[in-house]
């Protein structure tokens, strides 16, 4: 090593081009500038160069090292015991080193090197901005994955798009029915849950109706506008074109427990026997039924139209019924939505994602929960408002509910 600084020090007098800075690594390699505190009697180690004053060595490598004269340094980490550092009193060379400079500037033979007593400095996490993301269903919940509930509640955030339509009564907010989030400031809902109501809130982020203790709290936003279809005839109650729009006071703040369900395309198939999923606080049976304290979830496959009404015919609705084109249905399985699901959503995995099929595809609004002949019973599907057949109808009345320029 003495060699090579040797041979740097003559070129750099003979070229004339010696700057500062390499005649200060030369002294202090050397032993010959006098002003460095080398002792060049330790080992020719330069063993004489202290620690700083205040006995602390400057940081490096963002605060998880420190600068110290490189014969301090041995295999990166720094030497604590003295071995080749200590004065043995009989001479010896101690061999030559590299000398690494890395981020140690101030100091030619200082090293960066691991410091036992050093409390390393951690950076504070960045936190990136959420980014919306239309029925991304949270299958394992938000942060956590809650244990001991029951087989039909839902995790906390696992459907983002999850509304509750309440009525301001009198000082207390009352609960109506369920509904989705489609835009930042607008949700779908079933007509015969908000028609001619007013002093409407909506909730959303809400899932143990009972208690505050979610990871994040929810959020109440007034409704301003209520769209009811022109097709819905609720004097007559037979629920044809049973679907409405709510429009919010302003636009919503996505977040992880907050956040958006997709729109079906207008010539979107259902996929027939796939699992789809409602969600509600409604009743857990049609008679003496209990309303849910936390959000519930029930698996149920989507069924053809025709079947759909043969089914239908079966039960007290008679061999002459006739199910309407803006129906779809779904269950028949046991499983089922029931008293105060109205208007709450019936998501399905989207056929156009090619990650359908696993936990994490994307889920569009396929239904919107109507009505039915009493609850779970077998062979008796439930009936929902077909969303497909209404996308058109929908996006018309969002563009004309957007605020002028």
């Amino acid at each position: 090593m003495r060699c090579a600084v040797v041979l740097l020090a003559w070129l750099g007098v003979a070229s004339g081009q010696l700057s500062a800075e390499d005649q200060s690594f030369i002294d202090a390699a050397l032993g010959t500038g006098g002003s460095t505190g080398v002792d060049p009697q330790i080992g020719g180690q330069g063993g004489g160069q202290g620690p700083p004053a205040d006995g602390e060595y400057p940081p490096c490598d963002n605060g998880r090292k420190s600068c110290v004269p490189y014969y301090l340094c041995e295999d990166g980490q720094i030497v604590t015991d003295g071995a080749g550092v200590i004065d043995l009193r009989f001479g010896g060379t101690g061999g030559d080193q590299h000398i690494q400079h890395s981020d140690c500037k101030e100091q030619y033979t200082s090293v960066c090197c691991a410091d036992p007593q050093r409390v390393p400095v951690i950076p504070e996490p960045i936190k990136q901005p959420y980014q919306p993301v239309c029925g991304r269903r949270n299958a394992f919940g938000i942060h956590a994955r809650i244990v001991g509930i029951q087989e039909n509640e839902a995790q906390f955030g696992e459907y983002p798009w999850m509304a509750a339509v309440l009525k301001e009564d009198g000082g207390k907010l009352v609960f109506l029915c369920g509904a989705s989030l489609i835009g930042t400031n607008v949700l779908a809902t079933a007509a015969h849950c908000v028609y001619g109501q007013t002093n409407l809130v909506v909730r959303l982020g809400e899932w143990d109706t009972q208690h505050t203790t979610e990871f994040y709290p929810h959020l109440d936003a007034d409704v301003v506008s209520v769209v009811v279809h022109e097709g819905y005839n609720h004097a007559r109650q037979n629920l044809h074109n049973d679907i409405a729009l709510l429009f919010l006071n302003g636009e919503v703040p996505l977040q992880e427990h907050i956040d958006t369900i997709c729109l079906p395309e207008a010539n979107s198939q259902p996929v027939y026997g796939e699992n789809c999923f409602a969600t509600g606080w409604g009743k857990d049976s049609f008679e003496q039924g209990q309303f849910q304290l936390v959000l519930k979830q029930v698996a149920l496959p989507l069924v053809n139209h025709g079947t759909c009404q043969n089914q239908l015919r079966a039960t007290r609705l008679g061999s002459r019924f006739i199910l309407d084109r803006s129906f779809l249905c779904a269950g028949g399985n046991g499983a089922d939505t029931c008293t105060g699901d109205g208007g709450s959503p019936l998501v399905c995995p989207d056929p156009t994602n090619p990650d359908r099929l696993v936990r994490s595809h994307r889920y569009i609004l396929r239904g919107i929960v109507a009505w039915g002949i009493g609850c779970g019973t077998i062979n008796v599907p439930g009936v929902y408002v077909d969303v497909t057949y209404f996308s058109t109808w929908i996006n018309n009345q969002i563009l004309n509910h957007q605020p002028l320029p």
